[in-house]
């Protein structure tokens, strides 16, 4: 009994704790203005040091004082110099446990008022607008909460603009509507009624611009006031959820103002109906290839409906669909056979709304190729169609053949429904690249490894280089491979082939020495990819900033509970 009490009186070692970062209140500051924000998260409590690019200070750290699963609470002193341009950026705190993944704060140019403490869902409760432009910060702590802002209307046909950011997930970070804070907007009147005459009535409601799965659900509205007087604007959650994760960033604004862009990832995209296809894409696919950029420059031809547009390839074809049912058509002669690819971009509309469809037929009127998808889904194995921006084709047969653009939806049209399609030679080239890694913290003589996805376009036969550049002392990068399990293919994937490139991967293995010294701040580590090809590499086509640290291996002494 004594030697097992003994035992119990020996301090336990606690294992390193990954900290890591759930959210922001608030996660919006002026610039030239110190504002403290404070995050939550778990492995914080002993947070050092913040990684930012502009100068930021930890307060204090401590646990929610309550709650199922109590996260760590970080309060961080941030002092945006005036000069900083105004955007998102990046934040990581600095703990014994390493470095954090990074959340968005977003500094702002217009002033920034935080709500006041208590609950504002009455009008008595409201929150007062009263010096525009400003941005408002506020979260919704609980389910069914909503916050109230009181407006002044000078004048009739006064405009005013609303936009409402969600910080669930963090600005910026994907996710959109597969998860977090869907907000709301409505706008009220206390007009009253023949029962209740302070009820108010609604005016206006936005809850997003447009649904669309994986993309941003914050929301836009804008409205006209038939006449002047107080109305209340209403934030709130679209299902009534609410949390401590809950905030939202509010901009009402004089005039009538387009929603703020969504933060997209920079980089190659293959495959989106909004990259832009330049006139110089096959130069730019040649160098994703490792060969020279000295392939033909597309030329230019305006489509329309009632006429055949005769081209020469490379051709970007644009137009636009003016009227319902329109088709536009464009021909070409092949000397030979070649293999041809065919991309769609839509420049002031995207899906669900804009859906343009293109065909690729012979001199004898029948098909050759399509950009609609047909196939078995994974799931239930039922019939689906599904449009792409991109078909490879190969044609085999010489002559004459015709490019047949029209939407998917014969009764719609108008200014919106713009297209430009280019038809070209295929060019072998690494499509998309994709590198996950968002940081990473080594302890000595640990090793991670770090996955590179890339897809092969177009018969691309060359190797795929990766390196690691910018590594702290004690650290190595080194090729590996890693298990991947087979995957069953699906029932009837139809001609995959044309539409998707063929996808690989390698692995990147981290590792520290075990002499490695440990760091008090991350050094940023840059990955690299090249294509090769006849034995030469050629440019940087993709990269990624890896933010590392190498921590202590020593556990820290807790002492155990004794009897």
């Amino acid at each position: 009994m004594r030697f097992a009490l003994a035992l119990l009186a020996l301090p336990l070692a606690a294992a390193r704790v990954e900290p890591v970062l759930l959210s922001s209140f608030p996660f919006t500051g002026q610039r030239g203005q110190p504002f403290t924000i404070t995050i939550r998260g778990n492995g914080l409590k002993e947070a050092t040091a913040v990684d930012a690019p502009f100068p930021a200070v930890v307060e204090s750290a401590e646990t929610e004082p309550s709650g199922r699963n109590k996260a760590d609470l970080v309060r961080i002193r941030i002092s945006a110099p005036a000069e900083l341009p105004p955007g998102r950026y990046p934040i990581r705190l600095i703990t014994p446990g390493g470095l954090s993944n990074a959340l968005a704060v977003v500094i702002a140019a217009d002033p920034v008022v935080p709500e006041p403490e208590g609950r504002h869902d009455e009008p008595a409760q409201a929150i007062p607008a009263t010096t525009l432009p400003s941005i408002f910060t506020g979260r919704i702590d609980q389910r069914g909460e909503s916050d109230l802002y009181a407006l002044d209307v000078a004048s009739a046909g006064q405009v005013l603009t609303f936009e409402c950011l969600s910080g669930l997930p963090a600005p910026g970070a994907p996710g959109g509507n597969a998860r977090g804070f869907d907000p709301s907007l409505v706008v009220w009147e206390p007009s009253g009624s023949w029962f209740d005459p302070k009820r108010l009535n609604r005016l206006a409601f936005n809850d997003e611009p447009l649904w669309v799965l994986s993309q941003p659900t914050d929301a836009h509205l804008v409205y006209r006031f038939a006449k002047p007087g107080r109305y209340y604007l209403r934030v709130e959650a679209f299902s009534g959820q609410g949390g401590p994760d809950y905030s939202y960033q509010l901009r009402i604004a004089p005039g009538d103002h387009p929603p703020e862009p969504a933060a997209t990832e920079s980089g190659w995209q293959e495959r989106t109906s909004t990259r832009r296809l330049a006139t110089t894409r096959l130069n730019d696919l040649a160098e994703r290839g490792g060969k020279k950029p000295d392939q033909k420059v597309a030329e230019t031809y305006r489509t329309g409906p009632d006429q055949t547009t005769r081209v020469a390839l490379p051709a970007n074809l644009e137009g636009t669909i003016s009227q319902p049912g329109e088709v536009h058509r464009a021909s070409f002669t092949l000397p030979g056979p070649q293999d041809l690819a065919i991309e769609v971009e839509t420049p002031a509309g995207a899906p669900p709304l804009v859906n343009p469809v293109v065909r690729l037929l012979d001199s004898r009127n029948e098909e050759v190729a399509t950009t609609i998808l047909a196939g078995r889904g994974a799931c239930t194995g039922a019939l689906t169609k599904s449009i792409q921006w991109k078909v490879a084709v190969p044609v085999r047969e010489p002559g004459d053949y015709t490019v047949e653009v029209r939407d998917i939806v014969p009764d719609l049209a108008g200014p919106g429904f713009r297209y430009r399609v280019q038809v070209r030679p295929q060019v072998a080239h690494l499509g998309d690249i994709r590198i996950d890694q968002d940081h990473m913290n080594l302890e000595p003589g640990e090793a991670k490894s770090v996955r590179v996805v890339f897809d092969r376009e177009e018969d691309y036969r060359g190797a795929v280089v990766v390196a690691v550049e910018n590594l702290p002392a004690g650290v190595t990068a080194m090729a590996g491979a890693d298990f991947e399990p087979d995957k069953d293919p699906p029932p009837a994937k139809g001609r995959r082939e044309r539409y998707s490139g063929r996808t690989e991967r390698t692995v990147v293995v981290f590792s520290a020495a075990a002499d490695a010294p440990a760091m008090t701040s991350p050094v940023v580590a840059r990955m690299v990819v090249r294509p090769l090809v006849d034995g030469k590499p050629g440019a940087v086509i993709a990269h990624k900033a890896v933010p590392l640290m190498v921590v202590s291996s020593k556990p820290v002494d807790k002492p155990s509970a004794g009897l």
